[in-house]
């Protein structure tokens, strides 16, 4: 018979008050920092025996529609976090908290953490194991209100976040650290940038993706997303991670990847909300001819004015007539759409 979901029982009074708390690292001694790095070593790690054991438990079942696959490389937990290059005084965006293992080295690294999971049930496991970390707000909610929309929940969550590091006097960067769900790794990256924009994203997606992410034009990864990404941040693979690393193991690679912000190439962008859809509609026609493309796109080939617009634009720009999509770098794209979108 099926368990129903129950919380793990809780460690006694006594063992409780020898549990040192996740301490933000802009607040800790020396001393304190000794201490908690010996109550890491000895905290309980994400190993697959682990969540095996803690799920049979509580009678918690994977959903893999949800892309409920948990790193349990404890060493690559490791390497996220420090890829990150987390400052005291920074806020942390985590997608996924699964059970916590990451959102606990996140807590001691950062200002404040708003961590999100969609799941009711890890929630209360991860909230569980978060019960000392006064820094971390967790959100159960779906990341997105629809896909181009992030939810007002977690924008809420930020700006009070922001707000409570403005009161405190300091200035960090914002950040996306986390091992993205693979359902939702694509338009949380894409809405991020466009709307709540990152200092850096570092972040496990599948292989697939991470080649779409840091793609130059010529590459067959090259489409809407390399461009968005490549026109606004500069972009690389840390690491390629085998399925072996995750549990359950998810049937592709899969790789950590760090996104960089660029301000003086975003800025080029005059109207990113219109570049954004801009790149959706030309790469919906990818393998065709851009310049075909185009005068579709500004009233047809019938239109006369039209024509010679989108000529006028490939002679400003010194393009070949038969290119293709996928052969033009980011920055040409920010110069031709800026163009074609003049009155």
């Amino acid at each position: 018979m099926k368990k129903s979901f129950q919380r793990p029982s809780r460690p006694s009074r006594k063992k409780k008050s020898a549990r040192k708390p996740l301490r933000n690292r802009s607040r800790a001694t020396s001393e304190d920092k000794g201490e908690e790095a010996a109550a890491s070593a000895s905290a309980t790690r994400q190993t697959t025996a682990y969540l095996k054991k803690l799920f049979s438990e509580v009678g918690f079942a994977i959903d893999t529609k949800k892309g409920q696959n948990f790193l349990v490389d404890l060493n690559l937990l490791d390497l996220l976090e420090r890829s990150a290059e987390i400052q005291p005084d920074d806020i942390v965006l985590e997608v996924g908290s699964g059970t916590a293992a990451l959102t606990e080295r996140l807590a001691r690294a950062a200002f404040r953490v708003v961590t999100i999971e969609i799941d009711s049930r890890l929630a209360t496991l991860a909230q569980d194991r978060l019960v000392d970390a006064d820094n971390v707000r967790l959100v159960n909610t779906d990341v997105l209100a629809r896909k181009n929309k992030l939810s007002a929940d977690v924008l809420s969550a930020l700006d009070e976040a922001e707000q409570e590091r403005l009161t405190a006097g300091k200035e960090g960067r914002f950040l996306l650290v986390a091992n993205l769900p693979y359902c939702v790794a694509t338009p949380v990256i894409s809405n991020l940038i466009l709307s709540r924009p990152f200092a850096s994203a570092t972040v496990t997606v599948q292989y697939e993706m991470a080649e779409r992410m840091t793609a130059t034009a010529g590459h067959h990864s090259y489409n809407a997303l390399s461009v968005w990404i490549g026109s606004q941040c500069r972009s690389e693979i840390i690491r390629i991670l085998p399925p072996a690393v995750f549990w359950p193991r998810p049937k592709v690679d899969s790789a950590i990847v760090r996104l960089d912000l660029q301000e003086h190439r975003r800025s080029q962008i005059l109207d990113l909300p219109r570049f954004h859809t801009f790149l959706r509609n030309i790469f919906c026609h990818r393998r065709k001819v851009l310049r075909g493309v185009l005068i579709s796109l500004a009233g047809g080939k019938k239109n006369p004015e039209a024509v010679a617009r989108i000529d006028m634009i490939y002679e400003k720009f010194n393009l070949e007539r038969n290119i293709r999509a996928e052969s033009i770098d980011p920055d040409t794209f920010v110069k031709i759409e800026r163009e074609f979108s003049l009155p």
